[in-house]
C-alpha cells in the first residue's frame, strides 16, 4: 500500500479506537459524585498507551518523508486533482461555520468572551483563506514566498488554544481537557508547518506527523462534550489536515516534481 495512503489510514483507525476507548473512558473512568478519575481505570490507561503508541507509530511511518522541497507550491502541488479541491473546500467551509456559530455564541462574561470572539473573526478570515489557498493548488498556482494567507488558519488555532485553555484552567482534573488542548496543539504544529514551506523553513517530517496527530488527537477527541462550533473546527482539522498529509506524502514520493514559480503561464491569464 502506497504511503500516503497507509499512514493516513494508520491515524483515521488509530483515532477512531480512540474515540472510542474515550467514551468508555468518560462513562467508567471517573467517580460519578466528585468527576475525578478512578486510579487504574483500565479505559483511561489504554487510551493513555495507546496515544504513546501512535505518536511514535505515526514517527516512525514518516520517517522516510524528508524530501526537500523548494516551496508551498512544490510540497502540496495538487493540480486538477477533485478530490483534493473538494476535501480541502469542504475544510474552508467547515472553518466558516464555525467563525459564524462562535460569533453566535451567547456571551460568557470576562475575558473568555473576548478570545471567543477574536478566534471567530479569525476563523472567518482563514476560511476564506482555506478555500483560496485550495483553489490555487487545485489550478497549478504557487504561493510564493511569505503568504499572509496560509498563516491565517494557525493564528486562528493559537487564539482558540488560549481561549480553549480558559475554560478549562479552573479545572483540576487534566483527564477532563487533556485530548482537546492535544488536538488543538498538534493541528496548530501541522499548519504552522505547512504555511513554514512558504517561508523556506518546511521540514516535510514534522509537518506529516503532526498533521496526522492533529487529526489523531482531533477524533479522540470528538467523543468529549463541546460547542458546535469547536465541533466543527475539529472537523475542520480533521479534514484539512488529512487531506495535506496525503498531498504532502504523496509528493514526497513522486520520482520527479518540477518546482513551480510563483505563477505559471496558465494561471496568470485565469487571474
Amino acid at each position: 500500500m502506497r504511503k500516503e495512503i497507509l499512514v493516513p489510514a494508520v491515524a483515521v483507525i488509530g483515532g477512531g479506537v480512540g474515540f472510542a476507548l474515550r467514551r468508555w473512558g468518560l462513562s467508567t473512568g471517573f467517580e460519578p459524585d466528585t468527576g475525578l478519575p478512578i486510579p487504574g481505570a483500565p479505559a483511561n490507561l489504554a487510551l493513555i498507551a495507546l496515544s504513546v503508541v501512535m505518536a511514535v507509530l505515526l514517527a516512525l511511518l514518516c520517517l522516510g518523508c524528508k524530501r526537500a522541497f523548494s516551496g508551498y507550491g512544490q510540497a502540496f502541488q495538487a493540480q486538477g486533482n477533485t478530490l483534493y479541491a473538494t476535501a480541502g473546500v469542504i475544510s474552508g467551509f467547515l472553518l466558516l461555520g464555525a467563525g459564524a456559530l462562535m460569533a453566535a455564541e451567547p456571551a460568557m462574561g470576562g475575558e473568555l468572551v473576548y478570545t471567543r470572539l477574536i478566534t471567530a473573526a479569525l476563523a472567518l478570515v482563514a476560511g476564506i483563506c482555506v478555500v483560496l489557498t485550495v483553489r490555487d493548488n487545485f489550478r497549478g498556482l504557487a504561493d510564493g514566498k511569505y503568504s499572509f494567507k496560509l498563516l491565517m488558519p494557525a493564528y486562528a488555532f493559537c487564539v482558540w488554544l488560549i481561549a480553549a485553555y480558559q475554560v478549562r484552567a479552573g479545572d483540576p482534573v487534566r483527564l477532563d481537557y487533556v485530548y482537546e488542548l492535544f488536538a488543538i496543539i498538534t493541528g496548530l504544529l501541522g499548519l504552522y508547518g505547512a504555511a513554514s514551506f512558504s517561508f523556506e523553513r518546511g521540514r516535510s517530517f514534522l509537518t506529516a506527523l503532526f498533521s496526522l496527530l492533529g487529526v489523531y488527537f482531533s477524533l479522540v477527541t470528538l467523543a468529549d462534550s463541546h460547542q458546535l462550533a469547536d465541533m466543527l473546527l475539529y472537523a475542520f482539522t480533521i479534514v484539512y489536515l488529512l487531506t495535506n498529509a496525503i498531498t504532502l506524502l504523496h509528493n514526497a514520493a513522486r520520482p520527479e516534481l518540477p518546482a513551480q514559480g510563483e505563477h505559471d503561464t496558465e494561471g496568470s491569464s485565469d487571474a
